[in-house]
C-alpha cells in the first residue's frame, strides 16, 4: 500500500518540499511558514510532527498542544489535527506512514503491535535527526540502491521514533510497580524536560513532587537509574547536541541556552559524557552532513 499524500492542502505545496519512499515520506517548508487561522485535516496514516521553532499553537482532536523545538510529537491515524490561530513563520519537519508499514516494523522490532501514541512532546535525539537527513539526502540522488537504502532508513526512523515515545526512560523501564511514586517521578521529569535551560534546584524539584529532597534521589534513582541532577545533566547534553547540528548557533549561545552557567563547566561535561569537546562534535556532524 502507498501512501496517499492528497491531505496536504493545495495552496501549501508550492511551500513544501516532499522527500518519498512508497510506504513513507517527509516533508519539509522551504521556509518559515505562517498560519493565518484555525484549521484541520486529518488522514488514515501515522504523522510524527517535529518542529524546528516553537509553535504554540498545534491542535490534535481537541488538546492544544505547544509543540516545543526539536522535539516529536506523534499524531495517530484518523486523529483530526491542525493550528488552533495564527503563527507567524513556523519552521517544521513532518513524517507519513502508512499504517500497515509502522506496524509491521514495530512487530519486526519489538514483536508488539503499536496502541495509540500519546500526543505529547517527546525530545528528539541527534540519531534521529542524522537519520532523517540521510533519507532526506538519498531521495534526491538517483542510484540503483536508492530503493534499498530508502526501505532500510524509513524502517531504522520509525525503531528510533518508538523507542523515543513509547520505549524512553521516562516510561519508567525499570521493573517498578505503579504507585504513587510513579506519578512524582514522571512529573518531575516532565518538569526537568520543560524546564532544563533553568536552574531546576533539587528543592524546586522535592517541593514540585512533595516530598524531601532524600526521598525524591532515593526513588528517582530507584526508578531512573540516576539522580534527578544527572538526568538533568543528561537533557541539557542531548539539547546541545540537537543544537551542535545547526551551523547558525554559536557554541557560547548553546551553552547558555541549554543551562550551563559557563563554558568551562559545559565544555567539560561535554567531554566527560558524549567523549569529545563541542567543537569536534560539531566538526564531526559537518563531515557526516
Amino acid at each position: 500500500m502507498s501512501l496517499d499524500i492528497s491531505t496536504i492542502k493545495e495552496e501549501f505545496l508550492p511551500q513544501i518540499l516532499m522527500y518519498a519512499s512508497p510506504q513513507m515520506y517527509v516533508s519539509a517548508p522551504r521556509y518559515g511558514m505562517t498560519f493565518y487561522s484555525a484549521d484541520s485535516h486529518e488522514h488514515p496514516g501515522y504523522e510524527f510532527m517535529l518542529p524546528l521553532t516553537d509553535m504554540p499553537l498545534i491542535r490534535i482532536d481537541e488538546k492544544i498542544i505547544h509543540g516545543y523545538r526539536n522535539h516529536i510529537i506523534p499524531i495517530n491515524p484518523g486523529q483530526d489535527h491542525g493550528v488552533s490561530g495564527k503563527m507567524d513563520k513556523v519552521k517544521f519537519i513532518n513524517l507519513f506512514y502508512t499504517e500497515d508499514f509502522l506496524k509491521e516494523i514495530i512487530y519486526d522490532a519489538f514483536r508488539e503491535v503499536p496502541a495509540g501514541f500519546n500526543n505529547d512532546n517527546y525530545p528528539v535525539s541527534p540519531e534521529l535527526f542524522t537519520m532523517i537527513n540521510m533519507f532526506i539526502k538519498e531521495c534526491i540522488k538517483n542510484t540503483p540502491e536508492k530503493s534499498a537504502i530508502l526501505g532500510n532508513l524509513s524502517r531504522t526512523i520509525a525503531i528510533l521514533i518508538y523507542r523515543t515515545t513509547k520505549k524512553n526512560m521516562t516510561t519508567l523501564q525499570w521493573g517498578k510497580p505503579f504507585n504513587a511514586d510513579t506519578l512524582k517521578i514522571e512529573k518531575v521529569v516532565g518538569y526537568i524536560k520543560d524546564n532544563y535551560k533553568n536552574g531546576c534546584s533539587l528543592e524546586e524539584l522535592s517541593e514540585l513532587a512533595g516530598v524531601s529532597r532524600f526521598h525524591l534521589i532515593r526513588i528517582f534513582r530507584e526508578y531512573m537509574g540516576k539522580t534527578p541532577y544527572e538526568y538533568l545533566l543528561e537533557v541539557r547534553l542531548e539539547n546541545a547536541k540537537l543544537m551542535l547540528l545547526q551551523e547558525e548557533t554559536s557554541i557560547t549561545d548553546i551553552c547558555f541556552e541549554c543551562g550551563f552557567n559557563n563554558m568551562s563547566h559545559f565544555i567539560r561535561m561535554f567531554k566527560k559524557k558524549i567523549g569529545i569537546s563541542p567543537s569536534i562534535y560539531r566538526s564531526f556532524s559537518r563531515i557526516e552532513q
